[in-house]
Order: structure tokens, then sequence, then C-alpha cells
């Protein structure tokens, strides 16, 4: 999935109100919304690959408690 595509499907789920999340979701939802962003328009990303690996051997860790 693109950066782009993981930051839209978080969006929707983080701006509907109507639903509550548990403490696990809410955080990987915060980390995705938004995981597209560039310093600049033809610059990196904001959060590099290594930072996002990272993010997901955390929630691996998290997951399993």
């Amino acid at each position: 999935m693109s950066r782009d595509a993981a930051d839209r499907w978080a969006g929707r789920w983080v701006v509907d109100d109507t639903l509550e999340w548990d403490e696990l979701s809410w955080w990987a939802l915060g980390l995705l919304y938004g995981i597209d962003l560039r310093v600049g328009p033809v610059e990196p990303y904001v959060h590099d690959d290594t930072q996002v690996r990272g993010w997901l051997e955390e929630l691996r860790r998290r997951r399993a408690g």
C-alpha cells in the first residue's frame, strides 16, 4: 500500500467521531494519518522508511502484550 493510500485510509477513521478506538488502534491510526507528509513538494517524507519500520515493530510488540 502506498503512503498516500495509508494516509487516506487512516484519515477516514480518525475523522469519524462516531467511533471509539482502543488505545493501541488510536496510536496506530495516529501514525498512519499523515504518513505521506513531505518536508517540501519534492523533498523526502517527514518520516523515513526506517522510522516507519520501527513503528511496525513497536505495534507488533504492543499487540503481543
